[in-house]
């Protein structure tokens, strides 16, 4: 049976202080930008989901102004139009237009617009879709009946 070879005297049997300390520092410099990139992640997909969440509004308005009888699309259909209570909440804005369309007669134009305040403050652009309707009820001068 061999025995195991002995050290020779004065070899290390450990780390020293300092390579300890310099494992330490690039452990906690990798986990400190490993955390920033996932504290920026989650910013940006919550901001991606408000802004999701403030097209679907938008075009929610528009379906809502489609199955509207073209007659009722007016500016006080317009400020009837709100926010679900979730969003007013969170202090979401809504801002509906009707307005005729200059170009053509017998066409509105409704414009839904969406803001609201992002958790870091920054203002972000506010969300804006526009839809056009016209009277499809109304007899064309000169058309078939």
């Amino acid at each position: 049976m061999k025995r195991p070879l002995a050290s020779p005297p004065g070899a290390r049997h450990g780390f020293t202080v300092l390579e300890v300390t310099v494992a330490l520092g690039i452990l906690t410099l990798a986990m400190t930008l490993v955390a920033q990139v996932g504290i920026q992640s989650l910013r940006e997909r919550s901001r991606a989901a408000d802004q999701q969440a403030a097209q679907e509004l938008a075009a929610n308005v528009l379906e809502s102004a489609r199955a509207c009888p073209w007659k009722k699309l007016s500016p006080d259909w317009a400020a009837e139009q709100r926010l679900p209570q979730a969003y007013d909440q969170l202090g979401w804005q809504l801002k509906v237009r009707v307005e005729p369309e200059a170009s053509r007669s017998r066409l509105k134009r409704v414009t839904a617009e969406v803001h609201w305040v992002s958790p870091e403050g920054a203002p972000p652009g506010p969300v804006q879709l526009v839809g056009l309707f016209a009277d499809r009820s109304a007899q064309v001068p000169g058309g078939k009946p």
